[in-house]
């Protein structure tokens, strides 16, 4: 599991609904960060691939991250990708509450609400704010979290309930289309209730009190209403999720708290008695993280012992003997892990970083072929680009170590220093190459994103 710290990725729509009071307090707003996990990423995609391909989208067509906060909040945006917070994943209490959410977002993104919501913001002559979430998109770039206040602060009152009046009608054209997708698909919806039930305890709150989804989800009673309507009619109330969903499902949840939580509060959750997978996977975690790796080991052996074709049980494995400074060890889970699951990108950048860190002339090798794969699969993973740099400065090849920081650079929304390292790379790397006909893509896009920054400041 890698946290990383936001960037680039808010600069959708999606800001808008995060920021008209949805996010973080502005002190947590600079730590924004995001989670990424092969098992927690491919388990919700897992539940959200019946519902996608019954809505004629492509598996992949939408990507799903994870934003580090405790708070109960999920939103979409226009780059069609669904941002769910920890807080939500935790708080709910099985992969139907789960799935009730991702349909809902879905809903959003299939009726064009984000389009259609910055016309609104229009309409009701919000034009500057709009231009103050874009700056608010750039400071939380460079770690500047006051912004999302002062959107709220500038906000006329009137045009605010106006938006909040077009904003109920998404909520339940989105609602309807979570459930479509439910019945289409043979599933209940009875979790989307109980989520929302939840929720509706809150309407009465004053506002700070709220959590974020409430605020960005105006959550009415005909809301609630239509989906207990829903569920009473309903074929498929009674249909329960699948084993195979609610193992995963316990599987991520155990996964984030341990990771997430206090080992105290992680043991309290899942004490020695509790001998299901998912609690042992929590120990193991808990453990290792507390550098108790004489009882970490064991449990993470136990589980490979009983799966031995599970790539997260070694991909564990292999982070706890990497960050134990125990290289070699992790070199073989990871390979292992690789092997398992070789179109996994976040499993290909681990094994590559174990390769980079060791150092030897193959593995760099191996490392480079491994870092390819993995960005040909995920182009965005800045962290597989530094690898990448890494790996060609050891190897001596300095022009190239200079694109990959180039590439990096552009990856993380930073255009200046995309340029700077491109141009340390030009005239060293042939120009009829692919890396040089790249490399004057790259330091093309990085001028337009470069100017588009300027226009905006």
């Amino acid at each position: 599991m890698r946290l990383l710290i936001a960037g680039r990725l808010f600069f959708g729509l999606g800001l808008a609904l995060w920021a008209l009071g949805a996010g973080p307090s502005p002190a947590r707003a600079a730590g924004m960060s995001l989670i990424r996990d092969a098992e927690i990423e491919n388990t919700i995609a897992m539940i959200a691939t019946p519902l996608l391909r019954a809505a004629s989208i492509g598996d992949r067509a939408i990507t799903f991250r994870l934003i580090n906060d405790d708070t109960i909040n999920a939103f979409a945006t226009t780059e069609m990708r669904v941002f769910v917070y920890t807080g939500l994943f935790l708080k709910t209490e099985g992969p139907d509450e789960l799935k009730g959410v991702i349909a809902h977002e879905m809903g959003h993104l299939a009726g064009g609400h984000l389009l259609r919501m910055k016309d609104e913001m229009a309409n009701a002559s919000m034009t500057a704010l709009v231009g103050m979430l874009a700056g608010a998109a750039a400071g939380i770039a460079s770690g500047r979290g006051d912004v999302g206040s002062a959107v709220m602060m500038g906000t006329n009152q009137a045009a605010m309930r106006g938006f909040l009046t077009f904003s109920r009608t998404q909520e339940s054209s989105a609602d309807s289309f979570a459930m479509r997708m439910l019945d289409a698909t043979g599933q209940s919806a009875a979790g989307m209730l109980k989520f929302f039930r939840k929720l509706g305890d809150q309407e009465a709150l004053i506002t700070a009190s709220q959590d974020p989804y409430v605020r960005t989800h105006p959550l009415t009673r005909d809301r609630i209403t239509a989906v207990a309507d829903h569920v009473a009619h309903s074929r498929f109330s009674d249909v329960p999720p699948s084993p195979a969903e609610v193992l995963a499902y316990q599987r991520a949840k155990a996964k984030l708290m341990a990771f997430l939580k206090s080992t105290g509060a992680t043991l309290a959750a899942y004490p020695a008695t509790d001998r299901s997978v998912a609690a042992r996977y929590a120990r193991a975690i808990a453990y290792y993280r507390a550098g108790d790796l004489g009882r970490a080991l064991p449990l993470i052996d136990g589980l490979i012992a009983e799966d031995p074709n599970d790539p997260y049980f070694e991909e564990l494995r292999g982070q706890m003997l990497f960050e134990n400074q125990r290289l070699r060890e992790a070199l073989g889970s990871y390979t292992k892990a690789a092997r398992l699951a070789p179109t996994e990108p976040l499993i290909l950048v681990s094994l590559a970083h174990v390769q980079v860190e060791l150092g030897d002339r193959p593995l760099l090798e191996n490392a480079l072929t491994n870092l390819n794969a993995a960005l040909g699969l995920d182009p965005t993973n800045s962290f597989a680009w530094r690898q990448m740099a890494n790996a060609s400065g050891k190897l001596g090849d300095e022009a190239m170590a200079a694109y990959y920081l180039a590439e990096m650079a552009l990856s993380q929304g930073d255009p200046r220093e995309a340029l700077a390292h491109a141009k340390r790379a030009e005239g060293r790397i042939p120009k009829g190459s692919p890396q040089g006909l790249r490399l004057q893509d790259l330091i093309a896009e990085a001028e337009r994103q470069k100017k588009r920054q300027e226009d905006r400041d």
